[in-house]
């Protein structure tokens, strides 16, 4: 999945296709900020596709279910539990491309 990397005001911020609107909400609340490595997601999608049969990651807004084929992200505090789901390989890819994008946003790759 394409991604465009936004500046706004000295800031990287992921712009993503419609539909993956809490996914770009995800990413911006938990993997913005400059020192933030990811390596936490990323274990824990690891970890999953490795054997344990599914994880629930439970971050500041989002609830994140990742399974051997899916991820879903659901928004907690929305009235009617709106969630996102794609494949667990496309959501792994989009982080790990955000990291690096930031990473050299900031001039740390």
């Amino acid at each position: 999945m394409k991604f465009i990397l936004i500046d706004m005001f000295g800031v990287p911020v992921i712009s993503l296709p419609a539909g993956y609107d809490l996914l770009e909400a995800f990413i911006g609340t938990n993997l913005q900020d400059i020192n933030e490595k990811g390596s936490w997601v990323i274990d824990s999608v690891d970890e999953v596709l490795n054997g344990t049969e599914t994880t629930l990651l439970c971050v500041k807004y989002h609830d994140v279910e990742l399974s051997k084929t899916t991820v879903k992200i659901i928004d907690r505090y929305s009235e009617d539990k709106a969630y996102c789901e794609l494949p667990i390989d496309t959501f792994k890819s989009v982080i790990v491309n955000w990291l690096q994008q930031k990473d050299k946003y900031y001039g740390l790759s």
